[in-house]
C-alpha cells in the first residue's frame, strides 16, 4: 500500500458498519487520505454473499471497501472487544450502523468509546432512528424507497409504482450524509477538542433528494407518475426516435428557441401556448405531440448531434459498457481500471472531488480479514509505504 494522500491524510477511522451505508462512506473518506480500517466480525459484512461475485467475492462488498485495510474481531469475547476499543481511542472517526442498542450491548457503543476516547467522532447510521415504533425495524434500500414516498412519483400514467432500478441510491446518499457530518464534527474539534456522536438516519437522508417533491406537496400539489417527464420543466424527457431514445431538456429561453429552429418549427419559440416555461406546462400534452411528431423523423445519432451544435441539452441513455470508452471520461479520469492481485481487473468510478496539491486517491481493497494479525495487539500500525 503506497502512503496515503489527500486532504483527511493522517486521519484514522475504524469503520465497524455492514452492507453499503456506513462501508461506502468509510471508502469516501479513505478517498480523501484517511487511514480507514474495516472491523468485521467472524460471520463477516453480510454484502459479502450478494451476487455478482468476482473470485469468490461478492462485487458489491469489494466497491463499498475501497482505501481500507480489513480486519476480524469478535466482539462478544472480551479479549477481542478489548482490542477493538483499544484501536477506537487511537482513531479520529468511529463508523457503525448496528440497529440501535447493539453498540452499546457489545462494547462500542457512544458512551464507552467517547469515555475513552474524548476527541472521537461517533457516526452512527440507521434506518429509522433511535426513538419511535420503528426503531428496532431492519432497513434496506428497497424497503426505505417505497416507504419514504419517493417512489410516489416513478413509472408511467396509469401504471404500476417502480422502485429505483439501481439498487444502492438511497444507501449511497445516507453515505454521503454520513461523511458530511463526519466532516462537520471534526472542523469543530479542530476548534473545541473534543468529538461528538452524529447521528445519521435513512429516512432524512432520503427525504434530502426529495426537496422538490416535498415542496411540491406544500404548495397544494400533488404529483403522480409522469414517465421520464417531470413536473417542473417542459420539455424535459425522453423522446421516442427512429431508433433508440433521446433524452431532451430546454432549460432557459434560449435552449427553447434553439430546440425550435432544430426542429424546424422557429414559430413554436413565440407561440403564446408555449413562450414561456409556465406556459409550457400548462400546454404540455399539446407540445409533447409536437415535439413527439418531430424526433420521429430521425434516427437518435442525427438529433444528438444537431441538438448538440445548436446548443440544447440532449444525450442518448447508454450503458456502462458503451460510456467506459467515452473520451471525456478516460480523459479526466472519471474511471479507473484496477489490477489487483485477489480480484484480477475491477472497474470503479473516479475520485469525485479535485484538489490541488492534496489529490485523493483510490486504492484496491483486502480480502476480508487481511491484517487482523496487524492490529491483533491493539495498535495501530502505520500503513505500508508511509
Amino acid at each position: 500500500m503506497s502512503k496515503l494522500k489527500g486532504p483527511l491524510a493522517g486521519l484514522r477511522v475504524l469503520d465497524a458498519s455492514m452492507g453499503a451505508v456506513g462501508p461506502w462512506a468509510g471508502t469516501l473518506l479513505g478517498q480523501l487520505g484517511a487511514d480507514v480500517v474495516k472491523l468485521e466480525s467472524p460471520q463477516g459484512d453480510f454484502i459479502r454473499n450478494i451476487t455478482p461475485r468476482k473470485k469468490g467475492l461478492s462485487t458489491t462488498y469489494v466497491s463499498m471497501n475501497f482505501n481500507k485495510r480489513a480486519i476480524v474481531l469478535d466482539l462478544k469475547q472480551p479479549e477481542e472487544r478489548a482490542t477493538a476499543q483499544r484501536l477506537a481511542g487511537q482513531a479520529d472517526v468511529f463508523i457503525e450502523n448496528f440497529r440501535p442498542g447493539v453498540a452499546d450491548r457489545i462494547g462500542v457503543g457512544y458512551a464507552e468509546l467517547s469515555a475513552l476516547n474524548p476527541r472521537l467522532v461517533y457516526a452512527s447510521a440507521s434506518g429509522f432512528g433511535r426513538e419511535g415504533p420503528m426503531v428496532g425495524v431492519g432497513a434496506t434500500d428497497p424497503h426505505l424507497q417505497p416507504f419514504t414516498g419517493s417512489c410516489s412519483v416513478n413509472g408511467v400514467p396509469g401504471g404500476k409504482l417502480q422502485r429505483w432500478r439501481w439498487y444502492g441510491h438511497f444507501d449511497c446518499t445516507t453515505a454521503m450524509c454520513i461523511v458530511e457530518g463526519v466532516l462537520a464534527a471534526l472542523l469543530q474539534r479542530s476548534k473545541t477538542g473534543k468529538g461528538k456522536l452524529v447521528e445519521v438516519t435513512m429516512i432524512e437522508a432520503s427525504l434530502t433528494l426529495q426537496r422538490v417533491r416535498i415542496a411540491e406537496h406544500l404548495s397544494g400539489s400533488t404529483p403522480t407518475p409522469m414517465g421520464s417527464a417531470v413536473t417542473y420543466l417542459v420539455p424535459d424527457q425522453a423522446f421516442r426516435t427512429q431508433d433508440i431514445p433521446l433524452a431532451v431538456t430546454a432549460s432557459s429561453r434560449r435552449e427553447w428557441r434553439a430546440l425550435c429552429n432544430a426542429i424546424g418549427r422557429p414559430e413554436l419559440a413565440d407561440d403564446a401556448r408555449f413562450a414561456r416555461n409556465p406556459d409550457r406546462i400548462r400546454n404540455r400534452a399539446a407540445l409533447i405531440e409536437i415535439l413527439d411528431a418531430a424526433f420521429i423523423t430521425h434516427p437518435a445519432q442525427y438529433w444528438l448531434d444537431l441538438l448538440r451544435r445548436s446548443g440544447v441539452p440532449a444525450a442518448l441513455f447508454t450503458g456502462y459498457d458503451e460510456f467506459r470508452h467515452n473520451v471525456h471520461y478516460l480523459e479526466n479520469e472519471m474511471l479507473t481500471t484496477f489490477q489487483t492481485k485477489d480480484w484480477g481487473a475491477i472497474d470503479v468510478a473516479g475520485v469525485p472531488w479535485r484538489f490541488e496539491r492534496t489529490p485523493g486517491e483510490l486504492r484496491p481493497g483486502a480480502q476480508p480479514g487481511a491484517h487482523t494479525a496487524d492490529f491483533a495487539d491493539g495498535s495501530w500500525p502505520a500503513p505500508a509505504g508511509s
